[in-house]
């Protein structure tokens, strides 16, 4: 039949535009609900200096972050004699994001310091589909938030190089 082919695959398409349509509908009956719930409980339990925000504007594309806000950095800019200006350090930021086809993206922005360099491209975590999503996950995803901002305050060139370059790299490889 010549036919078999496109209908097939017609067949998935309908499967997969359908699932959109039940990923959404999850994330409105309890999804949304039970990322703000966990997260909100991690922040009181653990002392967390952040804040659970619901970004709403655009229904069927929602998100919920846990941003740990904006703050005076301690950088100053001397704009006049006697006078200086506070540069601030937006915080960073654990996104729950609702994609366009229902399925969540998890990801972190990265703090910044406004007017000092550029921000860090934000980092990836997952993608998962609503059913995926269990506090457990939540938890993690949280840990690797902490972790993630953790090591942006802390940075320095103490740490060996990711990619394994430079002269102690290659020494070791010769032997």
């Amino acid at each position: 039949m010549p036919y078999s082919k496109i209908i097939k695959k017609v067949k998935s398409m309908n499967s997969v535009l359908k699932n959109t349509i039940n990923y959404r509908n999850e994330w409105n009956k309890k999804l949304k609900k039970m990322i703000i719930d966990n997260l909100e409980k991690i922040v009181e339990e653990s002392g967390l200096d952040a804040e659970v925000i619901v970004h709403d504007q655009f229904e069927g594309l929602e998100a919920i972050s846990l941003s740990t806000g904006a703050k005076e950095s301690g950088i100053f800019e001397k704009v006049g004699e006697g006078v200086k200006k506070p540069l601030v350090r937006m915080g960073g930021m654990l996104m729950f994001q609702q994609l366009f086809n229902g399925k969540v993206s998890i990801w972190v922005n990265y703090p910044y310091i406004e007017g000092i360099g550029d921000p860090k491209a934000p980092k990836m975590l997952e993608i998962v589909r609503p059913h995926e999503l269990k506090e457990v996950n939540i938890l993690r995803y949280t840990e690797q938030f902490v972790d993630s901002i953790t090591e942006w305050e802390d940075y320095d060139d103490d740490l060996p190089p990711a990619a394994g370059i430079g002269f102690n790299h290659q020494a070791a490889s010769i032997k």
